[in-house]
């Protein structure tokens, strides 16, 4: 298992939500959401897209809740308290996933294991860490 690349999203963690209508008239609600994540990826991918199996982890780190009393948050920061309303951490990975694909990786079903999870953070981010799987004997 050999680490590739570790990406840094410096946007909030965005959670994946279906296409609205059919046809020629499907709507993508987050069509912007996905370019921004993109365009983040490509700016720190300097490959060409793997063909291998792939290994990720996914850190998301949510904003803390403004209702968290001082205690709280530092028990938030230091990892004591885990995020655990929505977004939920399926839809998160979708979403990303759907964003790597073309850019880091051919299609997403070349991960063979996924490593995730949300944790609470001063600032809101996504953090990457691809491993490649393909040439280990």
């Amino acid at each position: 298992m050999k680490l590739l690349s570790s990406i840094l999203i410096p946007e909030p963690p965005v959670p994946w939500k279906a296409h609205k209508g059919y046809g020629r008239r499907s709507f993508n609600p987050l069509y912007k959401e996905r370019e921004c994540f993109q365009y983040h990826i490509r700016k720190q991918w300097d490959r060409l897209a793997l063909i291998d199996p792939v290994m990720i982890e996914m850190i998301y780190y949510m904003p803390l809740p403004k209702g968290f009393s001082k205690k709280k948050k530092e028990k938030a920061l230091l990892c004591e308290v885990y995020p655990d309303k929505r977004p939920d951490l399926d839809n998160l990975n979708k979403f990303l996933c759907d964003c790597l694909k073309g850019i880091v990786m051919q299609d997403d079903s070349q991960i063979v294991s996924l490593h995730s999870k949300k944790l609470y953070g001063e600032n809101s981010f996504t953090l990457l860490r691809i491993f490649d799987l393909g040439h280990e004997t």
